[in-house]
């Protein structure tokens, strides 16, 4: 089949438009008190870890009406949040030794279990799953920013596998549809990267320093400074993605 090359401008409003494309964003969510990072889904919420007050709050993934709150498991150095299954929440403590992850209750924050990340500056992690919310998972995927690694984790803490990564991610989201971690840190681009750690497709992103990432539902949904969670376009099977360097624009393959 003949690929035909089209060019999409990112500020266009495509709210009302079936066409939306990777990188468009369909909607926004705002961050209750302004600040987080860190986010995690399962049980049909979306969970933002407020750091500056050491809660999460759980949110409705459509609306962001916040239906419930707790306390975070590592006050304010809880980080980055995976949903794993029905029911189950696991919160990072990535900015005090021995930066413990937390198994928690979903619902409530109580803590079932916990063990020590493989090293410092672990904020991300999600879980390697075959279905949204976490279902399914085999292993929690880990992401430590400074050494620009990916760890591949047991529920119980042992290190199944490691994989070096070019990009640098401080959060990072799976999307099992396409089989791809996603992440991004301070570049305004978000990267993704296949199980083998290469560097399969890229995107400008509305915000320029990604605290907080989820996937669900087709839909990336990407956090930082500016007080909003915005939800992107996220469709299985893309291909043929050009670099963020593209700036607005974005090229697509079709």
């Amino acid at each position: 089949m003949k690929k035909v090359l089209i060019f999409v401008l990112a500020g266009l409003s495509l709210a009302a438009t079936v066409f939306a494309n990777l990188g468009d964003v369909v909607g926004t969510i705002a961050i209750p008190g302004g600040s987080q990072a860190g986010m995690g889904i399962t049980d049909n919420y979306l969970y933002v870890t407020n750091y500056t007050q050491g809660r999460i709050y759980m949110l409705n993934p459509t609306s962001g009406s916040v239906m419930g709150s707790f306390a975070a498991a590592g006050g304010t150095n809880t980080r980055g949040l995976a949903g794993v299954g029905t029911g189950y929440l696991w919160q990072n403590q990535g900015y005090s030794s021995p930066y413990p992850t937390y198994q928690t209750n979903a619902t409530t924050g109580s803590v079932y279990a916990s063990f020590n990340m493989p090293a410092v500056y672990c904020h991300g992690i999600d879980p390697l799953c075959t279905g949204d919310g976490g279902a399914g998972t085999s292993y929690l995927i880990v992401s430590c920013y400074s050494s620009y690694r990916i760890y591949f984790m047991t529920t119980a803490g042992s290190i199944a596998s490691s994989m070096t990564i070019t990009p640098q991610m401080y959060d990072i989201a799976y999307d099992w549809r396409n089989e791809l971690i996603w992440g991004g840190m301070n570049s305004a681009v978000c990267s993704a990267v296949n199980t083998t750690g290469s560097t399969v497709a890229s995107f400008s992103a509305p915000v320029g320093n990604i605290y907080g990432m989820a996937y669900y539902g087709q839909y990336l949904y990407v956090g930082g400074t500016s007080g909003n969670i915005y939800r992107i376009h996220c469709p299985s099977g893309f291909t043929g993605v050009q670099p963020a360097s593209l700036g607005r624009v974005k090229a697509l393959y079709r």
